[in-house]
């Protein structure tokens, strides 16, 4: 058979409790254990940190949407404000005065007359008004920008409602009159 000798049977043993040995930690040892309590404040405020900046940057941002929504409308003012100057300009100027003053039954005085007033005289040709404001020769400075622009009616045609015979447009009813919105230039060569 085999050459192997048989082995034999251990004798059994009498369970015994094993004893669990632990070497007791220092003071040193305890103290440095991680503790659960300042990780868990240090993670908190790490949280707390974030969300202040997360809300932080949400207001900033509604701010800066406000503010680019403010330039906004101011630009759009500003160019209404200039719009609105340019036509103050276009309607107080010197030919839409003229065409307005004529309309209104104005006449202009070829010979102008003044009143000296700490002597009390009277330097100059006194003469009856009849000449035109526009003046009677082609030499006129035309306004383009006031074609259709309508001119003030007298008060009194205002109540009455008729159109009596101004005409719009700066045309006038003076016979001298060449053309409407126009003031005099002088004649150049």
């Amino acid at each position: 058979m085999s050459a192997l000798p048989l082995a034999s049977p251990r004798p059994a043993r009498s369970p015994e409790p094993r004893r669990h040995l632990e070497v007791a930690p220092t003071r040193a040892q305890r103290r440095a254990r991680p503790r659960v309590l300042p990780a868990i404040v240090t993670i908190s405020g790490i949280g707390v940190i974030l969300l202040a900046q997360l809300l932080l940057s949400i207001v900033l941002a509604d701010g800066a949407y406000t503010i680019a929504g403010l330039q906004t409308q101011q630009r759009d003012l500003l160019r209404q404000e200039q719009a609105l100057t340019e036509e103050l300009e276009v309607l107080s100027s010197t030919q839409n005065l003229t065409a307005n003053a004529e309309n209104l039954g104005m006449i202009a005085s070829g010979n102008p007359v003044f009143l000296d007033l700490s002597t009390g005289a009277v330097s100059g040709n006194p003469t009856a008004a009849g000449g035109s404001l526009t003046g009677s020769s082609g030499n006129q400075i035309g306004n383009s920008l006031l074609s259709g622009a309508t001119l003030v009616e007298p008060a009194d045609e205002q109540a009455s409602g008729s159109t009596g015979t101004p005409q719009a447009n700066g045309a006038s009813s003076q016979p001298g009159s060449s053309s409407p919105g126009t003031i005099p230039s002088p004649t150049t060569r």
